[in-house]
């Protein structure tokens, strides 16, 4: 779906997409490009296992250079890459034996609108093969499940960005 305007402006918000440990190029990639499309551009790579920009990820964005080039940082460190952060939402597919609230897409954006508005919000996402451990998951203000099938709720980086960003 061509949707690209060049003539028109480019919005932007604040939220910063966090992925931890990503191991597909292509899946940065998609992520940038679905970023762009919803007008989000703080991109923070904690320990990519690729390289660094990377040619793929370029291929894979779709057009969304400026995300890769100007606005993603990678961190060494997970601890570096949440420093600043007012309030962090993790994602997880699995539900933890840990005491934490968990929320829908819609239900956390909902909240975050009227408490934090003003404040640095970060969205965590795991990588592809086994996603955040309980000690990531301990860093967040609020777990994020994504409604998907019961028997088959892993979703491609890329898309659970998207639903989070839409």
């Amino acid at each position: 779906m061509a949707g690209t305007n060049k003539k028109k402006k480019f919005l932007v918000s604040d939220p910063i997409i966090i992925l931890k440990n990503p191991q597909l190029p292509e899946n940065i990639g998609m992520v940038a490009r679905t970023m762009a499309n919803f007008g989000l551009r703080n991109l923070r790579i904690v320990k990519p296992k690729v390289n660094w920009p990377n040619k793929k990820s370029f291929s894979a964005s779709a057009g969304a250079f400026d995300i890769i080039e100007k606005y993603t940082k990678v961190y060494d460190n997970f601890d570096e890459a949440i420093k600043d952060i007012h309030f962090l939402c993790a994602t997880t597919v699995r539900k933890r034996d840990l005491n934490f609230k968990y929320a829908t897409p819609k239900v956390a954006v909902r909240k975050m609108k009227i408490n934090y508005y003003d404040k640095k919000i970060g969205f965590l996402f795991g990588g592809e093969k086994a996603g955040l451990s309980n000690n990531d998951i301990s860093e967040a203000n609020l777990l994020i499940t994504i409604p998907a099938n019961k028997a088959f709720g892993s979703l491609n980086l890329g898309m659970a960005v998207n639903i989070i960003a839409y």
